[in-house]
């Protein structure tokens, strides 16, 4: 009956023992699991954290960029025109070049413009109207002396492409097609002299009033002169005109 006793006491301590280390394991599953909540948690709020300040710093980027490009928008305009027409060129041009009678009126210097590339309002150089309305605006409070003969029909060698029809290569092609009664002029120099006052135009041209019209037609007399010469000389003989 002692023997007895005795296992059974032996079984009831280790029966405690297992619930000891049971106790145990709970407590160590429960601090892990608060360890790894926490620890979540802490990433959760690091990255929240980070991505707002990413998020807050792409919209200041943003912000900064908007405007670096309203201000290089604003810096850009620097004829003062809000309106890139022949109508507001001329009013312009015929107030700052009154002295410079390019233009008869306003109505023969908007007609002479709309043979004109529009080209952009920052253009300061190139054959374009937004050259020309450059320069005409910069003649009204600086040097029109300078400034007008760059607004003008010809560009004054500065609102002019580069390989544009010229007037040496014009009364050339012109005397050497042009002859006897079909010829106009009583020399080079008058032939020069008349062709300064055109607007260039291009090598493209057959018709309008531009060199580049009257240098077709003059290398056209080459074949029939009769009909050529006229629309080569300096009235254009009804093709190389105004539209």
């Amino acid at each position: 009956m002692m023997r007895i006793t005795t296992s059974f006491l032996v079984f009831s301590l280790s029966l405690a023992g297992c619930a000891g280390d049971d106790s145990g394991t709970a407590t160590d599953t429960s601090t892990s699991t608060s360890t790894s909540t926490s620890t979540t948690e802490a990433t959760t709020e690091g990255t929240t954290d980070d991505s707002t300040s990413s998020t807050t710093s792409t919209t200041s980027t943003t912000s900064t960029t908007a405007s670096e490009t309203t201000s290089s928008t604003t810096d850009d305009s620097t004829t003062g025109v809000t309106e890139q027409s022949c109508e507001s060129f001329c009013t312009i041009y015929l107030d700052a070049c009154a002295d410079f009678k390019e233009f008869d009126n306003q109505a023969s210097c908007v007609a002479q413009c709309e043979q004109w590339p529009l080209g952009a309002p920052a253009d300061t150089a190139n054959d374009s109207l937004g050259c020309r309305i450059y320069h005409a605006t910069v003649a009204k409070t600086d040097d029109p002396v300078v400034h007008c003969p760059h607004a003008g029909k010809n560009g004054g060698g500065v609102c002019i492409d580069q390989g544009a029809p010229d007037c040496a290569n014009y009364c050339t092609v012109y005397f050497g097609n042009c002859k006897d009664d079909n010829n106009v002029y009583a020399d080079d120099a008058a032939c020069l002299s008349a062709c300064g006052a055109w607007y260039q135009g291009s090598e493209a041209d057959v018709a309008g009033d531009t060199i580049g019209c009257r240098t077709y037609h003059a290398t056209a007399a080459l074949g029939d002169p009769a009909l050529h010469c006229p629309h080569a000389s300096p009235g254009g003989g009804g093709v190389c005109v105004l539209p």
